[in-house]
């Protein structure tokens, strides 16, 4: 009869348990939900910033402008629009495509399509960071092919076009 009673408590203990557990995995997943809503809600539809070649000191004026930021999942966002680099007078402009993982705002942004510039180079990606606040990028350009890297600094800016930085 003792073991009955033990063996009752136990299988309460066990369905207890399992029921906190599901609890707990519903309520992560709202929260990661709620945040990535946020960050969708709140990343700046524009930056601005500098990239450069390693080893080169030409400056590149960028601008890029996110027209649709989506939640892909609970845990990855990703935003579409356009952007521009300046070097000098002559100007390229590109479709952009960021990535962002809300665990850590890691970012990878892909360049296509440039109008304006055969040789600018758009096999490869910058990785880098977002910042907490949602109002800087930081990332390193890597070529696929031979690997040359390049750094981009963005900021958040009210307002731009794809257009060239000089002229906002």
């Amino acid at each position: 009869m003792r073991h009955a009673r033990i063996a009752e408590l136990t299988g309460r203990i066990s369905r207890l348990g399992v029921m906190i557990v599901a609890a707990v995995v519903v309520l992560i997943s709202a929260v990661r939900a709620a945040d990535i809503t946020e960050l969708t809600e709140k990343l700046p539809r524009a930056y601005i910033g500098e990239f450069l070649w390693d080893g080169d000191n030409t400056v590149q004026n960028v601008v890029i402008t996110f027209d649709k930021v989506t939640a892909l999942n609970e845990q990855n966002a990703e935003a579409r629009g356009c952007g521009s680099y300046e070097v000098g007078r002559r100007v390229t402009k590109i479709d952009v495509r960021m990535f962002i993982r809300l665990s850590d705002l890691e970012v990878e942004i892909f360049e296509r399509s440039p109008d304006g510039n055969g040789a600018f180079e758009t096999e490869g990606s910058h990785r880098g960071k977002l910042s907490e606040d949602l109002q800087q990028i930081d990332a390193q350009w890597t070529t696929t092919a031979s690997g040359k890297h390049g750094q981009l600094h963005l900021r958040a800016a009210a307002k731009v076009a794809c257009e060239p930085a000089a002229d906002l």
